[in-house]
């Protein structure tokens, strides 16, 4: 049994995925503002994404980068599921990170086939990258851990609070990428937080100081944010 989102309006097509996906247990959202508050939150842990095009407020399409990133780094698969069969609109949903596409109605031995097809993948991958390692950091995510690898082979320990090691995690994500304090605070303490750009300073100004001895630093990008850098060599 998979957790599956399906963001997904149509209340008649929400009874057909239950009806034929029994297995699997589904979370139902209706719009993109509740599918980005529910996947940038953290609290959830989706192993595949169901997404329809025409959403209530908006292209699904649209949201489709923010869900990977929400997601990263582990790999969840989103299947668009779309009654739209033009060619343009394919293009562009595999452009921005789609993983599959299937038109609505979908025959229900196909889509169940699809689907458990895009879990092994994810399962595989998720597997291999359980771990990530940058330079001289290790983080293991399932055990959300933090190590760093010395000069005498030894590795010293971490400890994070969790809103420091979701930081770490979405930095780490994508390193030298420029992250808002407003993207930080959607991505880490969610959408529907109220949390102001100085709590975002204090977590990354505590942080920074546990990884003062790895050859991993946050950097501020003035009038910008902060991104995950290598210490120039001297």
């Amino acid at each position: 049994m998979a957790r599956i989102l399906c963001i997904e309006d149509s209340q008649e097509f929400q009874i057909y995925l239950s009806s034929i996906l029994k297995e699997h247990n589904l979370t139902f959202v209706s719009n993109s503002n509740e599918a980005l508050r529910i996947t940038e939150s953290g609290r959830d842990h989706f192993e595949l994404i169901l997404l329809d095009v025409s959403l209530p407020d908006g292209n699904g399409i649209k949201i489709l980068p923010r869900l990977k990133e929400a997601m990263a780094p582990r790999f969840v698969p989103v299947m668009i599921l779309s009654s739209d069969n033009d060619i343009i609109t394919k293009v562009a949903a595999f452009g921005v990170g789609a993983d599959d596409y299937v038109n609505k109605p979908p025959e229900p031995n196909e889509l169940r086939a699809r689907i458990d097809a895009k879990l092994r993948t994810a399962q595989s991958i998720s597997q291999e990258k359980s771990v990530l390692e940058y330079s001289d950091l290790v983080v293991d995510l399932d055990k959300m851990t933090v190590e760093i690898l010395m000069k005498n082979n030894k590795r010293e320990s971490i400890e994070l609070t969790p809103y420091e090691f979701k930081i770490l995690k979405l930095l780490l994500s994508r390193p030298g990428q420029v992250y808002s304090r407003e993207m930080i605070i959607d991505r880490v303490w969610g959408i529907d937080k109220f949390i102001t750009s100085r709590t975002v300073d204090a977590h990354v100004s505590h942080l920074r100081k546990k990884l003062v001895q790895s050859q991993v630093q946050i950097e501020t990008v003035l009038s910008a944010g902060y991104k995950l850098a290598l210490k120039e060599k001297t």
